[in-house]
């Protein structure tokens, strides 16, 4: 039997529930009286606001919530008098109404923190409810004849009668985990279907080993012919249960996109108007049912590309009137679903962004800059912003690194490009669902992580020669064109499995913000379904991965974060010691690599490695010499402009050596003009290469030629 006080609790969770909800209804139906053109429609839209303030009363009345019940009340007072008299709103009461709904939203947010709001809540909106109240009777010259409360016309909400009933959010996303570890399962009963069938077939090889055994082999046989039968009619079975849950179980959790969207045009209405512009919203898509966990992690973000929309691209009438553009501008969000992810795009009809103030705020200048896209991208980054002041409204550069960690939490993108017409759109790329992931499987090291195949175009092969750089970036060549890449292993910090020689590396081509980018693998394990897990509060800081899953086998894998993956291919962080095929496994001679850049340095490693050399690199031809003396080398290769001793000075010492004075140096360097290549060939080296004509096949080739 239920408890006096679990009863009230009860009641007192579904209240704060219903409180948030009531406030957020509330504000719906004033923004759209304030939008309705026609009187009827008006008068229709009060009276349908006027019955829900009047159950949120009563429910606040039950519960002795007396700061809601006063603000409720004094509201239907204003709606009862606008109803009766047949009366359509006007903007100072309807402002008054919004600050009223703030005030609920308010109390809503104490209940959910267990506080319960005083009964002063909100009581300088119940004087302003109050004083608006009598100012409309001296107005009419006394207080109106109202007609008698209608209680028969306040209905009921529908979802307490129609059979519905409310699930926690909980408890509906450890249902889809279930559900998901039963498709899990699948594979798993399918693995015991192939491996009785591998064991009938074994034993059916024995039959004519031992004839005395016979018979007992044809019956072991028989039993394991009728145990992979009965383990592929389970797993149909189960398959088909388990698909049916979980497809039950996701039309449980979706709710429309339009849900995300709440509140979205009061924020456009109320930014507008204080800082002097004109600007309506637009939604596309609204009835697209996403899962609750992608759209209630989604609001947050929207609100702040809506925020920056109007703050920074929507001009005032006037230039907007200079501009020949409508004196409104327009803030459109469009939902859609494209394969098995969804995409979001935020979209303005204003200035666009404004490059060279944006190269100034990133730090760069704009004639520097090659990829405009790149410096879009920039935005993202913390403290990047495109307003000259700060305001109550922009000028910090958060709001945006906000959206992009949101966003990248979710397993998604979020990319900026400029309007063509003028404007600028946001497009946040989503996973249906964060509960279970189509996963491919890749080996580093040791261990087992896994990419979400909606980002992945394709396995390819990666040869020695395809490595190259491209002006500074590190790339590797493909049919497709020079892509960035990234070693998984190294990048991870995990030892590499090594390859037989010979043998070329695996690389997944991944879609991330930027364009395609290679991941370097040492293998591929698989593809399945599997129920992602959060990673939890402690390692919710490391970008690196988006969500552990446990493989069939009870292994853990976690899923990688593309963007992360990207980033640091575009800062050209490519780990050394790739596993590239070894076409030359016995010429096992040792160059030292010198260069002050990590990444340069990086590259010619994963060459010479993948050509069979053993590699040890140096900073600066201080470091150099010093490793030369101690360790010895067959051959370096050096750059030129470096710390404490540069690269001719370096081949000089080399040269001016007894014991290395033989010892071939190649030069590899930024300077292109023919008096440094003759100052470099006179000081001894061997050969000496541009960077920005850099290609792997005539490095390896050159290396050759000089040992």
């Amino acid at each position: 039997m239920t408890k006096p006080e679990e009863f009230d609790r009860e009641l007192l969770q579904m209240f704060t529930q219903e409180v948030g909800e009531r406030a957020s209804d509330i504000e719906q139906a004033l923004l759209a009286i304030e939008d309705a053109s026609e009187a009827e429609e008006k008068l229709r839209l009060q009276e349908q606001l006027l019955r829900t303030v009047h159950s949120l009363k009563g429910a606040a009345g039950l519960l002795q919530v007396r700061g809601v019940e006063a603000i409720c009340h004094w509201m239907e007072e204003i709606l009862s008098v606008t109803v009766n008299e047949q009366l359509g709103l006007e903007k100072p009461k309807l402002d008054l109404l919004l600050s009223a709904a703030d005030a609920i939203r308010d109390a809503a947010r104490l209940l959910e923190t267990g506080e319960t709001p005083s009964p002063a809540h909100g009581e300088r909106v119940v004087d302003a409810l109050k004083a608006a109240m009598g100012q409309g009777a001296d107005h009419r010259g006394g207080k109106p004849k109202r007609r008698p409360p209608q209680t028969a016309q306040v209905p009921v909400r529908t979802g307490d009668t129609d059979g519905s009933m409310r699930v926690s959010a909980d408890r509906l996303d450890t249902l889809l985990y279930r559900s998901g570890e039963l498709l899990s399962f699948d594979a798993l009963i399918r693995r015991h279907a192939e491996e009785a069938s591998l064991l009938r077939e074994q034993a059916r090889k024995l039959r004519g080993v031992s004839p005395e055994f016979a018979e007992q082999v044809t019956s072991i046989e028989s039993g394991l012919r009728q145990l992979a039968t009965s383990l592929r009619q389970h797993m149909r079975l189960m398959h088909s249960a388990a698909t049916a849950l979980d497809h039950e179980v996701r039309q449980a959790r979706t709710q429309p996109f339009a849900e995300a969207c709440k509140g979205l045009d009061r924020v456009v209405r109320d930014m507008a108007a204080a800082s002097g512009k004109l600007a309506e919203l637009e939604i596309k898509g609204g009835d697209i049912e996403i899962d609750r966990s992608i759209l209630s992690s989604l609001q947050d973000s929207l609100r702040h590309l809506v925020r920056n929309a109007v703050a920074h691209g929507i001009q005032s009438p006037e230039e907007r009137r200079k501009a020949g553009k409508p004196e409104k501008g327009s803030v459109r969000i469009t939902a859609a679903i494209s394969g098995d992810r969804m995409q979001v795009r935020v979209a303005d009809d204003g200035r666009g962004l404004d490059l060279a103030l944006l190269s100034k705020a990133a730090g760069e200048h704009l004639k520097e800059v090659k990829d405009e896209a790149e410096l879009l991208r920039r935005v993202f980054e913390p403290g990047v912003s495109t307003s000259d002041t700060v305001t109550n409204l922009s000028g910090r550069g958060i709001g945006l690194d906000i959206v992009k960690r949101n966003i990248e939490t979710l397993r998604g993108t979020a990319e900026v490009s400029q309007v063509t017409t003028g404007g600028a759109a946001f497009t946040l790329t989503l996973p249906l669902t964060l509960a279970t992931v189509r996963a491919l499987e890749v080996i580093a090291g040791e261990h087992v992580f896994t990419i979400d195949t909606a980002s992945v175009q394709r396995v390819i092969r990666i040869h020695a020669q395809d490595f190259a750089m491209s002006g500074n970036s590190c790339v590797v060549n493909t049919l497709s064109g020079s892509i960035p890449f990234v070693d998984l292993a190294n990048w991870l910090g995990v030892r590499p499995g090594r390859g037989d020689a010979g043998q070329a590396m695996t690389a997944v081509v991944v879609d991330a913000p930027g364009g395609p980018l290679a991941v370097l693998v040492d293998a591929i394990a698989g593809e399945q379904e599997l129920v992602a897990r959060p990673l939890g509060a402690r390692l919710a800081k490391v970008r690196r991965y988006s969500a552990g899953m446990a493989l069939p086998d009870g292994r853990i894998a976690l899923l990688l974060n593309v963007a992360a993956l990207a980033e640091a291919a575009a800062e050209m962080r490519s780990p050394a010691g790739a596993r590239v095929p070894r076409p030359l496994p016995a010429a096992r001679r040792k160059v030292l690599v010198v260069d002050d850049s990590k990444y340069v340095r990086t590259l010619v490693k994963l060459i010479l490695e993948g050509a069979g050399y053993d590699v040890a690199t140096a900073s600066n031809g201080k470091e150099a010499l010093e490793q030369l003396l101690d360790r010895g080398a067959d051959m370096v290769v050096a750059d030129v402009d470096m710390p404490s001793m540069n690269g001719f000075e370096l081949t000089e010492a080399i040269r001016q050596s007894e014991r290395f004075t033989d010892t071939p140096v190649v030069l590899v360097t930024g300077r292109d003009t023919l008096e440094d290549k003759v100052r470099g060939l006179r000081a001894g080296a061997n050969a000496y290469l541009r960077k920005d004509q850099f290609d792997a096949q005539h490095f390896l080739e050159t290396m050759r030629r000089v040992v």
